[in-house]
């Protein structure tokens, strides 16, 4: 075949090679700008209703890039300097923290797979039972229940604040309120005779927590599971929006200040609850407060388990890693 007749096809050739760097190019751009977008895909912002005074109910997600890591890492931090302190001045022999923001999402956590004794922070799940039964009982939050047996109940050795009378009526709300507000152990196991153990049961099982039973050893939870139930909560994901609103609204009543509400300033809303336990011939005690710091425009959720000799030092020791991160957090 002479250069002539070969000339067209070299031609042909060196086009279509031409066609293909270019759209090459292209194709190679498109996946580069695609790749960018992957990358910031995983970083969120989530969009919330407004209107309301203790949940924030969650809308959607948009993507953002975080800027609040590098403070993240300063708190996480001082937080385990500020245990290892605490276990050095022997205030305690176990501390565990899990804090989230709740604004964007990001969170901390120091041992918090290490498990503990709930004790009393179990009424939460039990109120979030009732207000789910609510939910679709009409009228059961009115209901009236007279309380005439009284019972023996020694989970709470320490603080005990049963305010209800024998021979007194009392709606299932206001026993709700007693349960979480003054941690009351005698409305708490009142209002358990109203609430079927299916219904309570859904609660643990719906968040992947252990069932508490016979056959659970004492320390079951840990301060990452047990911020869950803030969480559903504040988010209205369980509960409806108004069953959620009184759920929070019962917690930031809780009379106990001795945690994390004990040194940060009055006017900061804390919807909290705290547990407590000690053992049979035992030194060992334990004392955890989790919930809600509604700490202005950067609300968060604060979990501290500890386990100790002293109540009181270990109240002192969740009040000040309270008081480290509201310092720190936002600034």
């Amino acid at each position: 075949m002479s250069k002539t007749t070969l000339l067209p096809f070299i031609i042909i050739a060196i086009i279509t090679a031409g066609i293909g760097y270019y759209i090459g190019r292209l194709t190679g751009k498109e996946k580069g700008r695609e790749a960018v977008v992957s990358e910031k895909q995983h970083e969120l912002k989530e969009v919330r209703e407004s209107g309301y005074k203790f949940i924030s109910p969650l809308l959607e997600c948009q993507d953002l890039a975080s800027s609040d890591r590098g403070s993240m890492l300063v708190i996480e931090k001082k937080l385990k300097n500020f245990i290892t302190e605490v276990k050095t001045e022997k205030k305690a022999t176990h501390v565990s923290i899990y804090f989230r923001d709740l604004s964007n999402g990001p969170w901390i956590g120091i041992c918090e797979n290490e498990p503990y004794s709930p004790a009393s922070l179990l009424k939460v799940p039990i109120m979030i039972a009732a207000l789910k039964k609510a939910e679709v009982s009409s009228g059961f939050l009115d209901k009236r229940i007279k309380y005439s047996n009284h019972t023996t109940d020694t989970t709470n050795p320490n603080i005990l604040d049963s305010l209800i009378k024998t021979g007194n009526s009392y709606t299932v709300e206001n026993l709700i309120f007693r349960t979480i507000a003054f941690s009351d152990n005698e409305a708490k196991n009142l209002l358990l005779e109203n609430i079927d153990n299916q219904t309570l049961d859904k609660v643990y099982l719906d968040l992947g927590i252990d069932v508490p039973g016979m056959r659970t050893p004492d320390d079951f939870m840990t301060v990452k599971e047990y911020a869950s139930f803030f969480r559903i909560l504040y988010n209205a994901t369980y509960l409806d929006k108004k069953m959620s609103e009184k759920g929070l609204e019962y917690l930031s009543k809780s009379t106990f200040r001795k945690g994390l509400a004990a040194k940060l300033p009055n006017e900061v809303t804390v919807a909290h609850k705290f547990g407590e336990r000690g053992f049979p011939n035992s030194n060992i005690k334990q004392l955890h407060d989790c919930g809600i710091i509604y700490k202005e425009g950067r609300p968060y959720i604060l979990c501290v388990m500890t386990r100790g000799d002293n109540f009181d030092e270990l109240a002192s020791v969740i009040a000040d890693a309270s008081l480290l991160i509201y310092s720190e957090y936002g600034k």
